[in-house]
This record gives C-alpha cells, sequence and structure tokens, in this order.
C-alpha cells in the first residue's frame, strides 16, 4: 500500500493495483485514480483522470478487487477498506468524534485527516498497527498520540507481510 499526500489534505491511495483518490483539491496536479472517496464536500473531481466511480455516500462498493465501505457519520462519510488481510480505515478526526462506536471496528491501519483536536483513546481503541496523520492539526495529532518521533514523508509505502507489531504512528507531510 503507497499513501501520498499533495497540498495538506488530498490524498492518492494506491493498494495493489487499485488507486484511489481521497478529496481531490484545486491546486494538486492531475492524476489518474480508478476512484474518488470524498469526505470533504470542497473537492474538486476534475483534478482526478479516468475514474470510474465517485464515493460520496454510505453504502458497500468493490473496485478493482477492493472492497469499499462508506460508513456515514454525523458529519459525513468515513471509509473502511479492505484488501485481502489489511483493514484498513480513511476519516477525519471531526468524524471519527461523532460516530457511534459500534460501527467501528478493528483496523490495522488507521489515515485520519487530523482537522481538530484528536482524543488519542478514540484512535487505540479500533487497535491498530499504524496510524497515518496528515491535515492541518497532524503535529498536534502526533503529540496526542505520544509519539513525539513518528516519521515524516510525503509517501509512505506499507507492506501487508510487514506491518509492525508495536503502535507505530507516521506524519504525512
Amino acid at each position: 500500500m503507497d499513501i501520498q499526500i499533495f497540498e495538506n489534505d488530498s490524498l492518492k491511495i494506491k493498494i495493489k493495483k487499485t488507486t484511489l483518490a481521497v478529496d481531490p483539491k484545486q491546486k494538486i496536479s492531475k492524476f489518474d485514480a480508478d476512484a474518488v472517496l470524498i469526505m470533504d464536500q470542497n473537492c474538486d473531481v476534475s483534478r482526478i483522470n479516468n475514474y470510474r466511480v465517485v464515493i460520496d455516500e454510505a453504502g458497500e462498493y468493490e473496485i478493482a478487487g477492493l472492497k469499499v465501505l462508506g460508513i456515514k457519520t454525523d458529519k459525513n462519510v468515513i471509509y473502511g477498506l479492505n484488501s485481502e488481510n489489511v483493514d484498513t480505515l480513511v476519516a477525519s478526526v471531526s468524524s471519527l468524534e461523532t460516530i457511534s462506536k459500534d460501527k467501528l471496528s478493528d483496523y490495522q491501519v488507521i489515515i485520519l485527516n487530523v482537522d481538530s483536536d484528536l482524543n488519542q483513546s478514540v484512535v487505540t481503541a479500533m487497535e491498530p498497527r499504524v496510524v497515518i496523520l496528515y491535515g492541518e492539526k497532524a503535529k498536534e495529532g502526533v503529540k496526542a498520540m505520544g509519539k513525539e518521533n513518528a516519521i515524516k514523508a510525503s509517501k509512505i509505502s506499507l507492506s501487508e507481510d510487514k506491518l509492525p507489531e508495536e503502535l507505530d504512528v507516521m506524519l504525512l507531510a
């Protein structure tokens, strides 16, 4: 899995042969993606080439073998991604605060847009092995997670068979 950030809060996630664009904004360079996931309604889908579907509501989807679960929150939609043995959550912190905990399962990888103050217990309750933070308050989020020495990069690559045993926090910037 490869996760790359554009500007402050647009992502490109590649899992196996499937590429997802998350919240593309007007300032980013155009790129190809199989699907566009929208959490923030201020997106510019025209920045994405060759997409087959835009997902902006709750439901179950399958894109080139990748299972996507859209989960409705009080504010918007968050996404669970399932690729073989790895469950990944893509969400904003503000949305996690408003969702009932029984709608969330355990995720090995959590990718969070830190758009508000991060409550560490909400994240650790999902028992992730990797937490990737990005967005306006990402640096504060790293401190809230107690991982001051988090790896900082513009692109992060994870291997399903090499996820850490202990919680690892990374910063996309």
